[in-house]
């Protein structure tokens, strides 16, 4: 498995769909802000102005394309890019919407409105990844975007399509479907860009990606920044200054996070002793992975499992 897709597979968020719509204009709808959330919306016929909060100019979207918004910030969909909005509160309000069927704004007898289907991936609490940390304020899959992911089209039509039906399984259907979503969204954005800073940077740096790739395969290893370095081919001191560079994290930081959110993930999903957990993710001892992630979460092993079960 690759690298970024070991970081995805340990991701493991929630996706929940919240609506379809059918908005006649005029409409202007603000979506509040939500922590440790990405939003999608995708345009299955229409056209959507989407306004977010910290982005300097407004997103014109057409039928077939998809945004996602990473970071929960507050946005505004609207039928125009300067028209104000009434809360998502106060639009359920005045249309009596009550979360089943279609979210309708407007003329429902015309055939010309806006519809989307709209949800959100919903990332474990206490999820800390360089990964999502920087992601972009937004991103933006055209309809049009690259015959590599063509095939997008035909999955997000799905979606639209089980999302406004509404059938025994659709639930789970969707919730299915948005993970893969989620995921290509992101594969896509890192083949549209170069960014400087960030893990996919780091991905993206032939002698750095060596390294990450051996921790990744084996992270519960003996690992030091000089054998990190030797992976990557790279002095000790070039290794650990272009790993802060790109991640903002030393390389041992960066292992310790790591190996802890992977300890989160075992204590979640099994009841594994303290001390077989501390093995498979490179601890000696329980008191050493306990020591450790309270230091990183500020909860013992023990009490983050009752926590969370």
């Amino acid at each position: 498995m690759d690298t970024l897709s070991k970081i995805l597979d340990l991701l493991h968020f929630d996706s929940t769909f919240y609506f379809a719509t059918n908005f006649h204009a005029p409409w202007s709808v603000e979506v509040p802000k939500y922590k440790n959330v990405a939003r999608f919306h995708y345009v299955t016929q229409g056209i959507c102005w989407v306004r977010i909060e910290g982005a300097d100019e407004p997103q014109l979207l057409s039928s077939g394309d998809i945004i996602v918004i990473p970071h929960g910030a507050r946005h505004i969909l609207s039928d125009a890019p300067d028209r104000a909005p009434i809360s998502l509160d106060e639009a359920f309000t005045q249309t009596s919407y009550d979360g089943q069927g279609v979210f309708q704004i407007g003329d429902g007898n015309s055939t010309y409105g806006t519809q989307l289907v709209c949800g959100h991936f919903e990332f474990a609490e206490l999820f800390k990844h360089p990964l999502i940390s920087h992601l972009p304020n937004h991103i933006i899959k055209r309809e049009s975007d690259g015959i590599d992911f063509s095939w997008m089209k035909d999955t997000l039509k799905f979606l639209s399509h089980t999302a406004t039906t509404q059938h025994d399984g659709s639930s789970a259907i969707i919730k299915r479907l948005s993970e893969v979503i989620f995921i290509q969204v992101i594969r896509y954005w890192n083949t549209r860009q170069s960014p400087s800073k960030g893990f996919i940077a780091a991905l993206n740096d032939h002698h750095l990606s060596n390294g990450l790739r051996a921790f990744h395969e084996d992270y519960a290893a003996d690992w030091t920044v000089e054998k990190l370095a030797r992976e990557s081919s790279m002095s000790r001191s070039l290794f650990a200054e272009r790993f802060k560079q790109y991640l903002n994290l030393s390389p041992m930081q960066y292992v310790t996070n790591w190996r802890m959110q992977s300890a989160r993930k075992i204590l979640t999903e099994s009841d594994l002793s303290l001390d077989n957990i501390a093995q498979q993710v490179g601890y000696d001892s329980a008191a050493a992975l306990s020591k450790a992630f309270k230091r990183t979460f500020n909860l013992a092993p023990g009490e983050y499992r009752r926590h969370v079960s």
